[in-house]
């Protein structure tokens, strides 16, 4: 109710001191804004595949070392990737950069796991890598866990020498999938963490959020709070959270002000989204959407006009390093890169700043959003090992 009356309180007065024109443009805002609003928490029906392959080719004339030549975003990106094609049905693993030779750039082919790989194919590139759990060589069972929506699937991946008691969950990010997270379970594994892989609202694998939309990773807390208790019920005494984008947000509420926050030993970030309402802003300014219309759009989330993951709007302006900083009592470390162009790394930055006593900040220059580990998978996953062996105790600084 408090959202339709300040909606209905916002429509009077426009009507009341505009005259026709400037209705029609503050109408056309507030339409701008909701669309914003909209398309910040509604999960893409289809991915977008803004990557084609032109030809595949033989290196040196041996079928065995392939390569593919291909034009579009991400092509030329440094390090090794996955190529999703087919709606998710095909896979593809892509290495180096080889050549770039105008707008076409040459890579190694290093598999095609599913699908057929061919001239005029579409897809986009992802720095997953793994397809499976499976394929990291440990244990895995298939189960489900209890949300407060109703069951959603999850994997547990065994390490071959458990560390008692000791356990991890992973969660992805934003139009992922839990495979985003496998080679996180890597270092986790290795250190002899039992490792909890989950989806959640909205995936595949889980039920439908309030409306079919996403709640910025505040929502999404509440499945995470929910894993852990899975956790708790299997015998784990310690949780490490390890989010990636907006998982990373909703690993940050899980710890600072989840029901089971006491469990929690400390977090692993990648490429997190810390401060949503400068983030929303960023996308509006890369779409040229004027800034007062990226502020409604903002302010119709936080007060529900347009329906997020919660029913009486999102709480963003608490989605904030200023806010979370106070509220962190474990150590985090966080994977992040000024070269991001999704998520910029300011807001894990500034939270760091905060918090120089908890937080840990790794910063990899070169690397897209969430492609960390795939430009230094070696680096990446030392870092980790260390930090995460070294819980609950002071982090490792590097």
């Amino acid at each position: 109710m408090q959202g339709l009356r300040w909606g209905r309180a916002l429509a009077l007065g426009i009507a009341g001191v505009l005259g026709g024109g400037a209705i029609a443009a503050s109408v056309g805002s507030i339409l701008g804004g909701a669309a914003l609003a909209r398309r910040a928490v509604t999960p893409a029906v289809v991915p977008e595949s803004p990557v084609t392959v032109i030809r595949i080719s033989e290196a040196g004339g041996s079928p065995e070392r392939r390569q593919v030549h291909l034009r579009g975003a991400d092509a030329d990106l440094p390090g090794r990737y996955s190529f999703i094609f087919d709606g998710g049905a095909g896979h593809a693993r892509l290495g180096e950069v080889i050549a770039i030779e105008g707008e076409t750039v040459v890579r190694e082919l290093v598999a095609v796991d599913r699908g057929a790989l061919q001239a005029e194919t579409r897809g986009r590139i992802t720095g997953w890598w793994f397809t499976a759990p499976e394929e990291l060589g440990y244990r895995v069972d298939r189960i489900t866990y209890r949300t407060e929506l109703g069951e959603a699937d999850a994997w547990i991946v065994h390490p071959r020498f458990a560390r008692k008691r000791r356990w991890a969950v992973h969660v992805h990010g934003r139009g992922a999938l839990p495979e985003e997270t496998l080679r996180g379970v890597i270092p986790l594994a290795r250190s002899g963490i039992t490792n909890l892989v989950i989806s959640y609202r909205n995936d595949p694998g889980a039920p439908p959020g309030l409306g079919g939309r996403y709640g910025v990773g505040f929502s999404e807390s509440r499945d995470v709070d929910s894993a852990i208790a899975e956790a708790r019920r299997r015998g784990a005494e310690r949780v490490t959270l390890f989010g990636w984008s907006m998982g990373g947000t909703a690993c940050l509420v899980a710890a600072t002000r989840g029901v089971h926050r006491a469990l929690i030993d400390g977090l692993i970030l990648d490429s997190p989204a810390v401060d949503w309402s400068a983030l929303l802003r960023y996308h509006a300014t890369a779409q040229s959407v004027p800034a007062s219309i990226a502020g409604l759009g903002v302010e119709m989330l936080s007060r529900g006009l347009v329906t997020g993951g919660e029913s009486g709007g999102l709480p963003i302006a608490t989605l904030h390093p200023e806010t979370f900083a106070p509220e962190l009592t474990v150590p985090v470390l966080i994977h992040a890169s000024t070269a991001d162009t999704f998520v910029p790394s300011a807001g894990a930055e500034r939270l760091a700043e905060l918090r120089p006593d908890l937080v840990q900040l790794r910063m990899q220059p070169g690397a897209e959003h969430v492609k960390l580990w795939n430009v230094d998978r070696s680096g990446w996953e030392a870092v980790t090992r260390v930090f995460v062996r070294a819980l609950p105790h002071q982090p490792w600084r590097g």
